[in-house]
C-alpha cells in the first residue's frame, strides 16, 4: 500500500512538472508571436460587471494607440497620454514598462514570460488552452492572477482574465493584424483646450 501511494506521488509529481512546461511553452510560443510582429493592432472587447464596450490598439516597438469609448492613450518608452475626451482632459503620467495589463501597456500584454509569474495549466483541449499565471512572491501587481486562454492551433490569444482583489475583468481578443503605417504620436494641438494634469 505505501508503494503504491509512493507511485501515485510519483506519478502525480511527473504530470505537475509536465503541465507546468506545457503552459511555459504556450507562453513562450505566444510572446514570440508578437515579438515576430514589428507592428500589430488588436481589436477587443472588455466585460466588468454591467460595463461592456470594444476598444482597439496599434503597437510599433514600445510605441502605442489605444482607443476605448471616450477615451485614448499614447505612450512611447517614456511618457503616456491618457486622454477622457468626455471631461477634455489629459493625464500624463510615466510608463508603466512592467506592466503586462493590457489596458495600461499593450505592448506587454502577451508577454508572461520571466520570474513576476508561475504558470499553470488548467486545461488543454482541442485547439484550445486556459493557463493560470499567479503572482511571483515579491510582484505586488494590483492585476493579481491572470488568466490567459489561448488557441493553440495559431498560438493566438483569445481572452485575458484579470483578477483585481476579486472584480473580474475579461478581455476578448476579436482580431489581430499585422499595422499597416505607423502608430500615430501624440499632438497637443489636438488637444487645445483640454486641461493638463501632469504626474510625473
Amino acid at each position: 500500500m505505501k508503494r503504491l501511494l509512493l507511485f501515485i506521488a510519483f506519478v502525480a509529481g511527473i504530470q505537475a512538472v509536465s503541465a507546468a512546461g506545457r503552459a511555459m511553452e504556450i507562453l513562450e510560443k505566444l510572446a514570440a508571436g508578437f515579438r515576430a510582429m514589428p507592428g500589430y493592432g488588436v481589436n477587443f472587447e472588455v466585460v466588468s460587471g454591467d460595463y461592456k464596450n470594444r476598444g482597439s490598439y496599434v503597437v510599433e516597438g514600445r510605441n502605442y494607440y489605444l482607443a476605448l469609448a471616450d477615451a485614448e492613450v499614447f505612450a512611447d518608452s517614456v511618457v503616456r497620454y491618457e486622454i477622457d475626451n468626455r471631461r477634455r482632459e489629459v493625464t500624463v503620467t510615466e510608463v508603466d514598462a512592467a506592466s503586462r495589463n493590457i489596458l495600461n501597456n499593450p505592448v506587454r500584454a502577451f508577454d508572461f514570460l520571466g520570474s513576476e509569474y508561475v504558470p499553470a495549466l488548467v486545461s488543454e483541449a482541442g485547439d484550445r488552452a486556459v493557463v493560470r499565471l499567479t503572482p511571483a512572491a515579491g510582484n505586488d501587481s494590483p492585476a493579481g492572477n491572470v488568466t490567459v486562454t489561448v488557441s493553440t492551433a495559431t498560438m493566438r490569444p483569445l481572452s485575458l482574465s484579470y483578477d483585481y482583489d476579486g472584480e473580474q475583468v475579461l478581455v476578448r481578443v476579436l482580431d489581430i493584424a499585422p499595422l499597416t503605417g505607423h502608430v500615430r504620436a501624440f499632438d497637443r494641438q489636438a488637444y487645445a483646450g483640454y486641461e493638463f494634469i501632469d504626474f510625473r
